[in-house]
Order: structure tokens, then C-alpha cells, then sequence
């Protein structure tokens, strides 16, 4: 059985070619019958995926969640339906808002738990299921039609990303294994969606201790050869636990 009045919803976000990218789904519409095998369950609960405007047509689409099976967590159940409907496992999600307005889905009230992740796509393949339609990657500022109220919770969860990206090293692990300077302030920017000083971005990152020389240069590249630096572990997962301060 499941919880009409609660759900779950993820906001993947894929840093890919230095640009932020969100993961969309469109479910399949039988998707509310592999969830409940009980006829009566499924009749009570029908009306809620039958106003669903992203199983009525092909221009619409969610965020990937659904709504909350009574015998299961939250924080499981967010993992859960990820891993169900794209194939992505061992993700970090952060639960960072529950949006309730009374109005948010037009026929009923509904509570919904959100969470949010940054991956780099190019490290997870995506794994189409039996409950999904179409899931695919849209850049951030090229979002299509989106149900309910998924545009907010969008840009809540990117909201929250930029102030968390200021007091913990979220992110770093987005880079390779050896990374430029610039290809780290790209990341800030990025996420920040603003230009930083350069000489200001340097001096704050190698006051932290965080960056280990590696005595390498890049290669193959049609400028001059800048260095190469990789992450102290030891640091980094101390800064992830103590925060830091890196305002800009």
C-alpha cells in the first residue's frame, strides 16, 4: 500500500561539459500497478496517477520519485526508486526540503520529500526499467514542460547546492583523479553560475591544504601545460566532516 499524500522526488544533477544538467523522467503508465497488487488498493489510489499529466503526454515531465510504499523509510525509499527507475545505486542524497503547499497538486494534498544529488554522468550509466518511459539529461537552463510544482523544487535544490558548495568540498569528487586549477575553478563557477576571481579562487583552495602537487603537467594540449594537482584524502574527508569557509 502507499501513502497518497506522501511522496518522494530526486533531483539529480549532472555536471557534464561544464554545465548543470538535470535528470528527468516520464513514467510508464502502468507504473501505480507494480506498486500495488491489491485490486482495491490500486482503485483507491488510481486517481492519483491518472491526473498525472506526464502519463497523459509525451510533453511533460517529473522529477523521478513517486509516492511513499507504507513499509518502507524515506531515505531508503529515495535510493530505492532512483536505483528502480534509472539504474543509478551508491549515490549520496541529501534530503534538504518537504514542500507542502495546499495547492501544489491540483486534486489532492500532497506532501513531498525532496532530495538532492550531483553526480558526473560520465561515471554512471543510466539503466532504462520497466517503470520508465523516457529518462533523460536537460540542461538547466533548457528545461522542458515539467509537472506540478517540479520547476521549483529544481531550483530549491540548486539554491541549496550553492550554499552547501561554500562550507563543504561538495563536488571535488566530480573532477579526475588529477585536475588543473582551472578545471577546479570551472566546477565553482559552474555551480555558483558566476565568474571568479581567479587570483582570489587560487589563494583561498591552496590555503586550505587541500591540494596535493603532483609534479605533472597536463599533456596533449594545444596551450601551455598547466600543472596538475589531486586531492589530499585526508583533508578532503576532514573539511567534509569540520565544513569550511570558501565565500567567495
Amino acid at each position: 500500500m502507499i501513502l497518497k499524500n506522501v511522496s518522494v522526488d530526486c533531483v539529480i544533477f549532472g555536471f557534464q561539459n561544464d554545465k548543470i544538467n538535470v535528470l528527468l523522467w516520464q513514467a510508464q503508465p502502468g507504473l501505480l500497478k507494480k506498486f500495488l497488487t491489491n485490486t482495491q488498493e490500486y482503485e483507491e489510489s488510481k486517481e492519483i496517477f491518472d491526473k498525472n499529466p506526464a502519463l497523459k503526454s509525451d510533453q511533460f515531465w517529473g522529477l523521478i520519485g513517486t509516492h511513499l510504499p507504507t513499509d518502507d523509510d524515506l531515505d531508503d525509499y529515495a535510493k530505492k526508486i532512483l536505483k528502480v527507475a534509472t539504474g543509478l545505486k551508491d549515490i549520496f542524497l541529501k534530503q534538504f526540503q518537504t514542500f507542502g503547499s495546499k495547492d501544489r497538486v491540483p486534486h489532492m494534498r500532497v506532501l513531498t520529500v525532496a532530495y538532492y544529488a550531483l553526480i558526473n554522468p560520465e561515471y554512471h550509466n543510466l539503466e532504462l526499467s520497466s517503470i520508465a518511459k523516457s529518462v533523460k539529461w536537460f540542461e538547466i537552463d533548457k528545461l522542458p514542460e515539467l509537472i506540478f510544482d517540479s520547476k521549483e523544487i529544481i531550483f530549491r535544490a540548486l539554491k541549496t547546492l550553492r550554499e552547501e558548495v561554500q562550507y563543504h568540498p561538495v563536488g571535488f569528487h566530480l573532477l579526475p583523479e588529477k585536475f588543473t586549477l582551472t578545471q577546479l575553478q570551472t566546477l565553482y563557477e559552474v555551480i555558483l553560475d558566476k565568474q571568479l576571481d581567479t587570483r582570489n579562487f587560487r589563494k583561498k583552495i591552496q590555503n586550505m591544504g587541500l591540494l596535493i602537487d603532483t609534479n605533472e603537467k597536463q599533456t596533449n594540449v594545444a596551450h601551455r601545460a598547466a600543472k596538475l594537482y589531486s586531492f589530499d584524502v585526508k583533508i578532503y574527508n576532514q573539511l567534509k566532516e569540520e565544513g569550511l569557509n570558501f565565500r567567495i
